[in-house]
């Protein structure tokens, strides 16, 4: 009776290899989720309504417990934080001192313990590097306009005044003690001067101090495309190029482990000119994609800006997000709807790139401009100030905290924090949704978004509907995919249920989708039963949870067994003795799909719920 209902559940592994796929460049970044974090607003410590260093450190076990197999926590394994410099400003984006942090935040010994915890956590930790411009308060820029024959050069300096405008029609230039400075983004912002090498030799310092002395892992580069002007020319010029590409070359002396990525703010076609030079650039122009495809319903637009990205930037080098502290907020943008929020967050943590997260909105946080309301403090539960503080916070907190919270939100289900949690968790565990390679799928409906994220040893298929409507019988192509035509074991990989994936022609018809549904289906392999296999064993329950009994049914031979996971990764190996039942402890093992070969080379397949 084990036997025949072990045959209704197993799954064969051909025992034929898998082929050979190439890889994409498998650097740190590549494989982690990162979370956009203000201090000024993420957790108040010492209750005077400010967030700070010792708040990050508390609340790191959200971030990610250290430990790979829960799945409590959001699976992050890398923060960027907004400016921690010194700074006259609440922002932090002028700042007066390149070596110091902002004492509302702690000390340097606070930020280096913060460091520390994080990454023994597994967590890195990249900082917001603001180095295009200084606050006009800087010492640097009080000698500069002082005339000091050393810093007046730090700066750009006109005894006429240009009339030429910035990008977006602003001024630019402004007079001051009888001359006149280059400002691009505000007069109390002035631009530094990159052809005079003092700027870079003190810029270059300020980057070894944080990456050696403090150890952090990497910076998020402010303005990266404003450095160097030509003229009335002020963006994207060679110099600036020829700039990142010394820098980088530069702060991989000190880590050779080293990310740097750009804030390039412009089209995609552009950004294409910083590859080889930064590790990679943020890509808005997906970034819009996603969410108008999203409120359209119609995903023709993400599939083009997903692809252009893919085949003209560096493979999956590229960093993905849905907005970020300088735009309204995500829950804004998509009017609040709880299900168009789960779709976009489903969007660009399955694409390829390194996906960020806007503190806040894994629980939904709203805000819209002026820049305070959308970087307002993180809402942690329902009790007063929404347990960010003892205190009124820095900014009144949201008026709906008490539904839109941490600990509301953690005990549902179906909440968009536990839908997060699935993502990213999915991404954590799965090669072929960080370093695979990425192909579209089209869809016979375009409200549905598909494709296919492809590695050595994993083959996943996304289904995304954006719509509010059930799709019957749609038909996706995978034509482009190299996926052999033959019948699937697929498993989500959100929802954890198993179906049959059939691959004819190269088409897969019949299938359907619930409104605004996602489906990561990782396909395993031929649906069936070898029955020499099961001639020699026999296992159950499958699925498993705790325990998996493996019975042997020869009567006259010891058979040699081991486990491995989809990686090919053995994690349990021992001899079963004939006509036995063995019992396997499986409970510290990660969910997922397991193969027990024999030795023989043959193997059945069991999935560790």
């Amino acid at each position: 009776m084990k036997n025949s209902l072990a045959k209704m559940a197993l799954f064969i592994l051909l025992s034929s290899p898998v082929a050979l796929w190439a890889q994409p460049a498998n650097n740190w970044w590549n494989q982690s989720v990162f979370y956009e974090l203000f201090t000024r607003s993420f957790y108040d410590s010492d209750g005077n309504g400010i967030g700070d260093f010792n708040g990050i450190t508390a609340k790191l076990n959200y971030l990610n417990d250290g430990d790979s197999i829960t799945t409590t926590d959001l699976g992050i394994k890398g923060i960027w934080l907004m400016p921690i410099n010194a700074s006259p400003s609440y922002h932090g984006y002028d700042v007066t001192n390149y070596k110091a942090v902002s004492p509302q935040y702690g000390t340097i010994a606070d930020f280096k313990n913060m460091v520390t915890a994080a990454h023994n956590k597994g967590i890195k930790v990249v900082i917001d590097f603001v180095i295009n411009h200084t606050s006009s308060q800087h010492p640097w820029f009080v000698k500069s306009a002082a005339n000091d024959p050393f810093y007046r050069n730090f700066y750009r300096w006109s005894d006429t005044k240009p009339t030429y405008k910035g990008p977006w029609g602003q001024d630019v230039w402004y007079s001051k003690s009888g001359s006149n400075y280059y400002a691009l983004f505000w007069s109390e912002m002035p631009d530094l001067n990159y052809n005079y090498q003092p700027v870079k030799d003190s810029i270059y310092d300020a980057a070894r101090f944080w990456l050696d002395s403090i150890g952090i892992d990497g910076f998020r580069l402010d303005a990266a495309m404003y450095l160097y002007e030509n003229g009335s020319s002020l963006m994207n010029q060679p110099e600036t190029y020829q700039f990142w590409l010394d820098f980088n070359t530069y702060c991989k002396t000190i880590n050779p482990n080293v990310m740097l990525v750009g804030e390039v703010w412009t089209n995609s076609s552009t950004v294409k000119n910083y590859n080889n030079k930064l590790s990679y650039c943020f890509e808005f122009d997906l970034a819009g994609s996603i969410l108008n495809s999203v409120k359209a319903g119609n995903t023709v637009s993400v599939r083009d800006a997903a692809k252009y990205s893919y085949d003209n930037l560096l493979q999956n080098e590229f960093g993905t997000f849905l907005t970020n502290h300088d735009q309204n907020r995500v829950f804004d943008e998509l009017a609040g709807d709880d299900n168009k929020l789960k779709t976009a967050a489903s969007m660009y943590l399955t694409l390829p790139g390194v996906p960020y997260l806007y503190y806040g909105e894994e629980i939904a946080m709203k805000g819209a401009k002026p820049d305070e309301d959308i970087r307002k403090p993180m809402q942690w539960s329902n009790t007063a100030n929404a347990g960010f503080s003892n205190v009124s916070p820095w900014r009144a907190v949201n008026a709906n905290y008490t539904t839109y919270n941490v600990a509301t939100m953690q005990t549902n289900n179906a909440s968009i924090l536990s839908h997060y949690k699935r993502l990213i968790n999915a991404r954590n565990k799965n090669e072929a949704l960080t370093i695979g390679t990425f192909q579209n799928s089209i869809a016979t409906d375009t409200s549905v978004f598909s494709f296919v994220r492809q590695s050595a040893n994993q083959k996943i298929v996304v289904l995304i509907n954006t719509s509010n409507k059930v799709i019957n019988n749609l038909t996706i192509s995978l034509a482009s995919s190299s996926i052999p035509n033959r019948t699937y074991a697929a498993r989500d990989l959100l929802s954890n249920s198993m179906e049959t994936f059939n691959v004819s022609g190269s088409l897969v018809s019949s299938l359907t989708l619930n409104p605004y549904q996602t489906k990561v289906l990782l396909l395993g392999d031929n649906v069936g039963i070898d029955e020499t296999v099961s001639n020699q064993v026999s296992i159950f329950p499958n699925p498993a949870n705790n325990q998996l009994y493996v019975s042997a049914l020869s009567t006259d031979k010891n058979l040699q067994i081991s486990i491995t996971n989809q990686l090919g990764q053995e994690v349990y190996n021992n001899v079963l003795a004939a006509n036995q039942t063995s019992t396997i402890d499986i409970e510290n093992l990660v969910a997922g799909v397991y193969f027990i070969k024999l030795n023989n080379g043959k193997a059945l397949k069991f999935i560790k719920l």
